[in-house]
């Protein structure tokens, strides 16, 4: 019977590029991490986890775009920092926990920050009393 469990060593090298920060994350790395855990997370067979694998295949869709929507990596970032963060304190995921609250800890405080920039950005480039 294959094992189908996410252990502690799955995480460390996600939660490390994020330490990193997604700016410094090549595309193709990134992709590459998403769809792995994409893949893993279906095939789980935990239906608590489908939104997650559904919200990352959102996200290598994004990142795969010819033109990178940041805005909406950073809310797609926050929404699995979020979702993660449900599942680490479901009690199904005990023996990761901890390893899953800094996993969506990095998801949401990278997507935020991506979110700020994008909105400093804009807020920068528009006239004022523009929309």
């Amino acid at each position: 019977m294959t094992e189908n469990r996410i252990g502690a060593e799955d995480l460390d090298s996600t939660t490390s590029a994020l330490n990193q920060g997604v700016r410094s994350l090549a595309i193709e790395r990134a992709i590459s991490e998403v769809d792995g855990w994409q893949k893993k997370l279906e095939s789980s067979g935990d239906p608590g986890l489908q939104p997650i694998a559904d919200n990352l295949a959102e996200l290598k869709e994004l990142l795969a775009a010819e033109t990178l929507d940041a805005g909406a990596v950073g809310r797609l970032l926050v929404e699995l920092g979020d979702r993660t963060q449900a599942v680490a304190v479901s009690g199904t995921a005990s023996p990761v926990a901890d390893h899953l609250q800094l996993l969506s800890q990095l998801l949401t405080d990278e997507g935020r920050s991506v979110v700020e920039e994008v909105e400093r950005s804009t807020t920068e480039g528009e006239a004022s009393g523009g929309r």
